[in-house]
C-alpha cells in the first residue's frame, strides 16, 4: 500500500468516526428527551441521509473536476464550504436544536475535538508523500494539533468529577476557533488561487480531489460547529448541568 493510499484511508476513517459521533450524540440527546423509538429512528435516519447525501455530492463534484479550476473567483470551494456553515448557524438559532444541545454533557463537545490529532497526522503524512505543503503541517505554521491534544485533557479538567469550569472552557473554545481559522487561511493562501501567498511547492491542490474535498466540505465545518455549539451551551448555561 502506498503512502498516498494510506492517507486516503486515514481521511475516510476520520470522516466515518465523525459521522458516528454525530449519530451517537444525537441519539443520546433524543433518548434524554424521551423521544419515542419510532421518532428517534426517523430523525436519525434523516440526519444520516442528509450527511450521506452531502458527502456524495462533494465526491461527485470532485470526481467531475468541478473544484480543479483555481482561476475562477470567487473560488468554487465556496460551494463546499458555505452550505455546512449556513447549516451550523441555522442550528445555532434553532430552538428545537437548542433543546437537543442541552442534553449533551458539556465534556463531549470538548473531547470530540481530539479528532484533530489524526487530522494533523494525516497532513504530516501528506507532506511526507509530497502533496501537502509544509506550512500546512505542525512542522511549520499549523498549530491545530494543540487543540486535539488539549481536548483530551480539557474535557476532563473542565468537566470531570463534577467540575464545571465554564470560563476556562469558553477560553479554550475561542483558542480552538482561532487555530482553526489559522490553518484554513494558510490552506487558502497555499492553493493556486490568484491571491496565493505561499509560492512554495507543492501547492494545496489536494482538496480539489476525492476524498480530500471532505476536508473543507465536512471536517472543517464539523470542528467549527463543535466549538460554536459548545460556546452556546456554556454561555447560556451559567450553572453546572444536572
Amino acid at each position: 500500500m502506498t503512502l498516498y493510499l494510506g492517507t486516503q484511508i486515514l481521511l475516510v476513517s476520520i470522516v466515518i468516526v465523525l459521522v458516528y459521533a454525530i449519530f451517537y450524540g444525537l441519539k443520546y440527546s433524543l433518548e434524554q428527551l424521551n423521544f419515542s423509538s419510532t421518532s428517534q429512528k426517523k430523525l436519525l435516519a434523516y440526519a444520516l441521509a442528509g450527511i450521506g447525501c452531502w458527502l456524495s455530492i462533494l465526491a461527485a463534484l470532485s470526481f467531475g473536476g468541478y473544484f480543479q479550476n483555481f482561476d475562477i473567483l470567487p473560488p468554487r470551494f465556496m460551494v463546499a464550504i458555505l452550505p455546512p456553515i449556513v447549516l451550523t448557524f441555522g442550528l445555532l438559532y434553532s430552538k428545537s436544536f437548542y433543546k437537543i444541545l442541552l442534553q449533551l454533557p458539556p465534556g463531549w463537545l470538548i473531547y470530540v475535538q481530539s479528532f484533530r490529532i489524526p487530522m494533523e497526522i494525516f497532513l504530516w503524512l501528506g507532506f511526507i508523500a509530497g502533496f501537502v505543503p509544509p506550512q500546512m503541517t505542525f512542522e511549520w505554521l499549523n498549530f491545530d494539533i494543540i487543540v486535539g491534544v488539549t481536548a483530551l485533557m480539557g474535557g476532563f479538567t473542565f468537566f470531570g468529577k463534577g467540575r464545571y469550569r465554564r470560563f476556562e472552557a469558553i477560553i479554550w473554545n475561542i483558542f480552538g476557533i482561532l487555530l482553526l481559522f489559522n490553518i484554513v487561511f494558510i490552506a487558502f493562501l497555499s492553493a493556486p488561487f490568484p491571491f496565493r501567498v505561499f509560492m512554495n511547492e507543492p501547492a494545496n491542490t489536494m482538496v480539489a480531489y476525492f476524498p480530500f474535498i471532505w476536508i473543507p466540505g465536512f471536517i472543517v465545518p464539523f470542528a467549527l460547529a463543535m466549538h460554536l455549539f459548545s460556546l452556546k451551551q456554556l454561555l447560556l448555561n451559567k450553572n453546572r448541568f444536572t
